[in-house]
């Protein structure tokens, strides 16, 4: 089997099928590993009851976030501890992909799989028994399966036509160095222990936020479109989401580093769960996993350990032969919690000052996210949850 893309849906599925025996060939664009990509870095500390392998994140994560810190346009605090049902902690682990998809391809390696960089994949067809992979390079690789994990805008979905009526969100993000003298140099200075940082307000269908690293952090924003903005709105949304990274920072008492030391603010697409879509070729010879599957939840665009959990199923129905049972299993996992995701964000970004108020700012709010982290709830229980507060609004605030 052929897997195009090294992120961390097609670096798993490479892994898990050359550990069952399977022969497997992992292509990347990047000239070599690590290569950076922008990404805010979270992963519920739940992924490990869904795949195995993760149980021993210091071998790949910088450090844990227990706590969320919310602002409404950079005011109106609220700091939260994000617990499980028992009261325990709910760890969201904060990776940095470079660090992570080095990781993974690494166990992809040790478990037998061959990995080639540098390579650009230019085209896919599909032959009545096989698929052929060509490069701009002239090259061309055969395989009975080939998996597209080559992101949002990846050109293997495109070529079998899967994903073909895409819909995706914006983000900026960038990457702001810092070191306060510590010897783990684990926690900036300036900020609480153990604490992402969200806010709200400064943009529309979306939201701005830092995210503590070894060394960094990832400040970005992101809009939640329906669809993809003309090319005449494309540079006013990046300004839009550039002065939202200005408002978060400045919540926290810092300004955007300028001149020499400025760092470079990165776009990527956001791409939309779309359910009905298959996300595999009607033969089963190609599957999409990751963001090229569309696999991001879609009310506040988490995506790494969805990528994870799909390659993983990728490689159980190779491995199984029931390839063409994958779209399936995949709508079974994420359906119900993916479109609860969709009518609850409708409801938070319709009336995002009325929603910060009386959902987020309610300390039940960040218990119950804790607890979805936790794997211990369900969007299901949320959006249950919001209707009966609708029902009985003098219950809202409560």
């Amino acid at each position: 089997m052929i897997v195009v893309g090294a992120g961390p849906g097609g670096a798993t599925t490479a892994w898990k099928s050359a550990e069952a025996g399977l022969r497997v060939l992992l292509l990347d664009r990047a000239a070599s590993f690590p290569r950076y990509k922008p990404c805010g870095g979270g992963i519920p500390a739940s992924l490990a009851d869904h795949v195995s392998g993760f149980e021993s994140p210091d071998s790949f994560s910088d450090l844990s976030v227990t706590h969320l810190r919310h602002s409404w346009k950079g005011k109106d605090h609220v700091h939260a501890e994000m617990t499980t049902g028992s009261g325990k902690p709910a760890e969201v682990w904060m990776v940095q992909r470079p660090r992570f998809d080095a990781w993974l391809v690494e166990r992809a390696t040790k478990a037998g799989a061959t990995v080639r960089s540098g390579v650009k994949v230019s085209d896919v067809s599909i032959e009545e028994d096989s698929v052929t992979v060509s490069t701009v390079d002239g090259e061309s690789f055969t395989a009975k399966h080939v998996i597209g994990a080559d992101g949002a805008k990846g050109i293997v979905g495109a070529r079998v036509g899967l994903r073909l009526g895409k819909r995706w969100g914006i983000a900026r993000e960038a990457e702001i160095p810092f070191h306060d003298g510590a010897e783990d140099n684990r926690i900036h200075p300036g900020l609480q222990p153990h604490t992402a940082y969200l806010d709200y307000g400064s943009v529309q269908n979306g939201y701005a936020w830092i995210f503590p690293k070894r060394g960094f952090l990832s400040v970005g924003a992101g809009m939640l479109l329906p669809k993809k903005p003309a090319p005449s709105e494309e540079n006013n949304v990046g300004q839009i989401l550039r002065r939202a990274i200005d408002t978060m920072l400045q919540s926290v008492g810092m300004t955007f580093p300028e001149g020499m030391d400025a760092p470079k603010i990165w776009g990527h697409p956001i791409p939309f769960w779309t359910g009905a879509e298959p996300l595999a070729t009607a033969d089963g010879r190609v599957l999409l996993v990751g963001d090229a599957a569309g696999v991001v939840q879609p009310m506040f665009g988490e995506g790494i350990q969805y990528a994870i959990r799909t390659g993983d199923v990728a490689a159980e129905c190779l491995v199984s032969g029931t390839a063409g049972a994958y779209t399936d299993r995949v709508r079974a996992l994420f359906a119900d919690e993916f479109d609860a995701a969709l009518r609850i964000g409708k409801i938070f970004y319709r009336t995002p000052y009325l929603s910060y108020k009386l959902g987020v700012k309610n300390p039940a709010g960040t218990k119950l996210v804790g607890r979805l982290m936790a794997g211990e709830a369900s969007l299901h229980d949320l959006e249950s949850r919001i209707y009966e507060r609708l029902k009985n609004p003098l219950k809202l605030g409560k």
